[in-house]
């Protein structure tokens, strides 16, 4: 770095020149001064008016996928830069393919590192492959940016505090890798659950043993003198909604923490039958005793149809935290009233407990079919007749092909 010495030497060069009238001291005096005079407009001004942004293309990804990180950097100045280094963070499930990469000081951090000149009024694009390895909502920054004068005495930095988002998706995968019967992958969904549309009622029907007590058409059943059932319309589409329960420990009450292969099995079965769903033409609807980004509530989305629902379900998979706000089974208890009669609930847990089995009964009760899917090899059946399936953790959620369930138990209907 020129310090006033070297100014000092500098103009004492040129006086000595200029009164010996030798030349080579005075062009050294003058070469030094303008060095100085260059390493000190550089040191001052080569981070003004610099601009920098990130990109991805796609914006959203799937787990597994690859996304192309695109860093931009403009220079909107006469003042070319003769290096810049872009430090840019990045969580580690973002895994550069190429690319130079140093650690973090950050827990499950690591940089991104740049290094290349730009000219005056130049932007400068560089490209770099990212591969998704987990599904999440994904912070990218802050940047730090590094310039200096031509000779590297001074470097100058400043930090570009803008944070962008990737959205990964969690992975699916078809439900015979699940292991579900391909006629009747939902286990119990009665012929009656997919064909009638219980808001819609068509006239009433002899009382079948069987018939939930809210089928009943009570002023019907006086007139007649014998019970009647309400009929319904007839219906293409089915509800069914999914309740997922993000304790992974047994501990609700003391939670510490969460079992990461059980956790990310449990989302990817949930993404699974979502997808399998929408495809088939379900309306579908997801339920979770975890929180989103956007508050402390739990995850609540009603029955719909259509691809942008399985958006909005992936979505909310892909951001959840692994925090329980309530037993599953109290918010099995909670919503069950309000789903429409004859909605299919599938509960996929790692867990069961009390509260579980108390919230599928609470399910029958209010007239839907049920059907468990346990996470793990060692989470015990529900004590309650319902379809349960059996996830084991297998080779782990990351192998494609690890994944072999078994059905533990089918529901009296299917004996």
């Amino acid at each position: 770095m020129f310090t006033q010495g070297w100014l000092l030497l500098a103009w004492f060069l040129i006086a000595v020149g200029v009164a010996t009238r030798h030349a080579f001291a005075f062009l050294l005096g003058l070469v030094v001064l303008g060095s100085a005079a260059a390493s000190y407009l550089w040191d001052r001004y080569c981070l003004a008016r610099v601009e920098y942004r990130r990109a991805f293309t796609p914006r959203r990804a799937f787990y597994g996928e690859t996304v192309t990180f695109t860093m931009e950097v403009t220079n909107r100045k006469p003042l070319p830069l003769a290096w810049l280094e872009v430090v840019d963070e990045l969580p580690q499930q973002l895994v550069p393919l190429y690319g130079r990469v140093i650690p973090s000081v950050r827990q499950r951090r690591h940089h991104l590192v740049n290094l290349f000149s730009v000219r005056w009024y130049e932007r400068v694009r560089r490209h770099t492959t990212l591969r998704c390895d987990a599904r999440g909502y994904f912070p990218l920054g802050p940047a730090r940016l590094r310039s200096g004068d031509i000779f590297g005495f001074t470097v100058r930095g400043i930090d570009s505090e803008h944070v962008d988002h990737l959205l990964v998706y969690p992975r699916v995968v078809p439900l015979a890798a699940l292991g579900l019967p391909a006629l009747h992958p939902l286990g119990d969904v009665r012929r009656r659950h997919l064909l009638e549309d219980p808001t819609r009622i068509a006239g009433t029907r002899e009382y079948s043993p069987g018939d939930p007590l809210r089928t009943i058409h009570w002023k019907a059943t006086a007139r007649a003198q014998a019970l009647r059932s309400k009929q319904y319309e007839a219906s293409a589409s089915h509800r069914l909604v999914i309740f997922v329960n993000l304790d992974t420990l047994g501990r609700y009450a003391e939670y510490r923490g969460f079992v990461r292969p059980l956790l990310e099995l449990n989302i990817m079965t949930t993404a699974s039958i979502a997808n399998w769903a929408v495809e088939s033409g379900h309306h579908l609807g997801l339920f979770a005793n975890g929180y989103l980004p956007q508050g402390l509530r739990w995850v609540r989305i009603l029955p719909a149809a259509g691809t942008s629902q399985l958006a909005s379900v992936l979505e909310a998979l892909a951001k959840i935290f692994p925090t329980p706000v309530m037993p599953i089974g109290d918010l099995m208890q909670l919503e069950a009233s309000a789903l429409p009669w004859g909605t299919t609930a599938v509960v996929v847990t790692a867990v069961t407990d009390d509260p579980l089995r108390v919230g599928l009964a609470r399910l029958a009760d209010a007239g839907h079919a049920t059907v468990v899917i346990l996470i793990g090899d060692e989470v015990a059946p529900p004590d309650v007749a319902v379809t349960t399936y059996r996830v084991p953790e297998a080779r782990g959620w990351q192998a494609l092909d690890g994944i072999v369930p078994q059905t533990i138990r089918a529901a009296e209907g299917e004996r």
